[in-house]
């Protein structure tokens, strides 16, 4: 059973390597160089935090720009490339090529996230910056939001008609999960049956990024509680996984 699954990711990481997916990381660090030599320049006295804030949020945005665009075209070339026959037909349940390519796309990204953070590091150290535990939480939760994004791109690639629909919807859940709090307050304050549905559905359907939010514990320059940890963990391995399920029932309705 595990086999089948760790064959498709070894095969999806390699694809992605040969697709250069790792371009994004010079990116990053030609953004964190002019970001550097900028914030040098204008806050002096501000300057390790901006630099941190800065480099974990252009972290943040360009694995999710990787994740969204490979994984949104992951499957969809493969079908329209009549290339997932050769794999199809082959001893592999669908829900495992699902995982597989999941997991390989995701650890492309993650190896991203590694490379970006040695480089953002690295320029933090040459400032003066000491290592902590925050650093390590935020790190953390950029890897559970790009965790749950690549599920939910999954999912919607399946579930939509083309790549544009597929990406918008993406994005703008992505958005929605920022305003997690905002919505539920919404539905709290409104009587009306109708708004109550849609903001309940809304609220369920988009990840809810409150669990993600290390700011409060940079900010206190405090660690978070093992509960906090556990919440994190749980919640991101339930909506992965529930986005994964889908993604899995959807395929294995398509015919090849």
């Amino acid at each position: 059973m595990i086999e089948p699954i760790l064959a498709i990711a070894g095969y999806t990481l390699k694809e992605h390597v040969r697709n250069r997916v790792f371009q994004l990381v010079y990116i990053f660090m030609v953004v964190l160089v002019a970001g550097a030599l900028i914030v040098s320049a204008l806050a002096q006295d501000q300057r390790l935090r901006m630099m941190m804030d800065a480099g974990l949020a252009g972290m943040e945005v360009i694995a999710l720009i990787g994740i969204l665009f490979v994984t949104v075209n992951l499957v969809r070339e493969e079908s329209e490339s009549r290339s997932i026959y050769l794999l199809l037909s082959r001893p592999l349940d669908r829900w495992q090529y699902i995982l597989g390519r999941y997991i390989g796309t995701l650890s492309a990204i993650g190896a991203g996230i590694a490379m970006m953070t040695i480089v953002h590091a690295a320029s933090l150290l040459f400032f003066g910056w000491r290592p902590d535990a925050i650093y390590a939480t935020a790190l953390l939760c950029t890897f559970g939001k790009i965790a749950v994004m690549g599920g939910l791109a999954l999912f919607l690639s399946l579930a939509t008609t083309s790549t544009p629909s597929a990406i918008a919807f993406t994005l703008f859940l992505w958005i929605l999960g920022h305003f997690s709090v905002e919505i539920q307050f919404l539905v709290e304050k409104s009587h009306n049956p109708l708004v109550m549905a849609i903001g309940w559905f809304v609220g369920t359907a988009s990840p809810d990024f409150v669990f993600f939010n290390y700011r409060d514990f940079m900010d206190a320059a405090i660690t978070p509680s093992g509960e906090w940890f556990a919440w994190l963990a749980v919640y991101s391995f339930g909506y992965t996984t529930a986005t994964l399920f889908l993604s899995s029932w959807i395929f294995s309705q398509r015919e090849f």
